[in-house]
């Protein structure tokens, strides 16, 4: 498992200075509202990704006041140790990774994979097919090594075709580029799709360990089942050009949820959608770990909200099961219990009490 050993946080919204050396296990930061409690979640997640959960504007992670603002980690994966980075100055961010500065978010995300599971994770239920996806994309970018190259080809090729169903070049022009562009789709979607064939059972199993539900997904890949890519980009050229923009291809693939016999988007409560989506955060952890690669960092930001006693009892004892680093929120720690192996860390005026 990957396994952050040291964090240091400088000026990153509300904390000032926080230098902590989490557990090996668990990591229980409590405090009250407004202390940095999802900042330090932030902050980590940050490590990971060189962007924030939150917000899209970098200069929103600075400290009222200041300047610029820092995230140092150190990071065990296996008999590894690595040491990341992000400064922020302005708008501009700038990661690096040992010695190396300027890194690749990519390059990042292998040294320490994280997942966040925040009060955003419902979206994975509720809305529409983008997280899911971004969710399978980042799964297959950490088990199938050929992944990422085979995505950057593909997301070339598709603006390229967008770009010219824009523009209105001639029918012949767009459809030049479609043996290229079916090309990087395939071999992106071949990858992604023995994903998520792999993550199928994990994802029901632990459905139904959460909410007693049965739970499954249907994959769409993103084209009809009975034609090739070719076969549908071709029929859909006249509609492609009026869009200005393709129907048809991974972009549009999807997880399709079902719970017992309806879509949870509209059937579930809000705690059953929590639960379902932790249910798929969960199986990508587990998937990582038997994969052969690390497992992911765990974020979870005040993961009892709107769960009910024994639900959320199920929940707490996946997580702590799963094998993963975990970093939990709490206003109130107690509800945790006392018979989880972790360390505690109460948050105050921007550091640590």
């Amino acid at each position: 498992m990957a396994r952050l050993t040291q964090l240091r946080v400088r000026n990153i919204r509300a904390l000032k200075a926080v230098d902590l050396a989490p557990g090996r296990k668990g990591n229980v930061i409590s405090g009250h509202n407004g202390a940095g409690k999802t900042s330090l979640l932030e902050s980590v997640f940050l490590l990971s990704r060189a962007r924030s959960f939150r917000s899209g504007d970098t200069r929103q992670l600075i400290g009222r006041g200041e300047d610029a603002a820092s995230v140092r980690g150190s990071v065990i994966a296996g008999s590894n140790t690595r040491e990341l980075g992000v400064n922020i100055h302005g708008g501009r961010l700038r990661a690096f990774l040992d010695s190396e500065t300027g890194v690749r978010r990519a390059e990042l995300a292998l040294a320490l994979p994280v997942l966040n599971l925040d009060a955003k994770v419902v979206d994975l239920v509720e809305q529409g097919p983008e997280r899911r996806r971004l969710l399978l994309n980042w799964v297959t970018f950490h088990v199938e090594p050929a992944f990422h190259a085979a995505w950057r080809r593909f997301r070339r090729s598709l603006k390229q075709r967008n770009a010219g169903l824009r523009a209105g070049i001639r029918a012949d022009a767009v459809t030049a580029w479609d043996e290229q562009f079916c090309q990087a789709a395939e071999a992106m979607e071949e990858r992604r799709r023995i994903v998520a064939e792999n993550l199928r059972p994990r994802f029901r199993r632990i459905a139904e360990q959460l909410l007693g539900l049965r739970a499954d997904w249907n994959y769409y890949r993103g084209w009809p089942r009975d034609k090739t890519l070719a076969e549908a980009l071709r029929e859909n050229l006249d509609s492609d050009r009026k869009l200005g923009r393709t129907w048809h291809g991974p972009q549009r693939s999807d997880l399709a949820l079902r719970l017992e016999a309806g879509r949870p988007r509209y059937l579930a409560s809000r705690g059953q959608q929590k639960l379902l989506a932790a249910s798929m955060m969960l199986a990508a952890a587990e998937l990582l770990g038997q994969a052969g690669v690390p497992r992911p960092v765990l974020l979870a930001d005040e993961p009892l909200a709107e769960l009910d006693a024994e639900h959320a009892g199920r929940l707490l004892s996946a997580m702590w099961a799963g094998g993963s680093q975990l970093f939990i929120t709490a206003v109130d720690p107690r509800p945790l219990g006392e018979d989880l192996e972790r360390k505690e860390f109460r948050l105050s005026e921007g550091g640590l009490v």
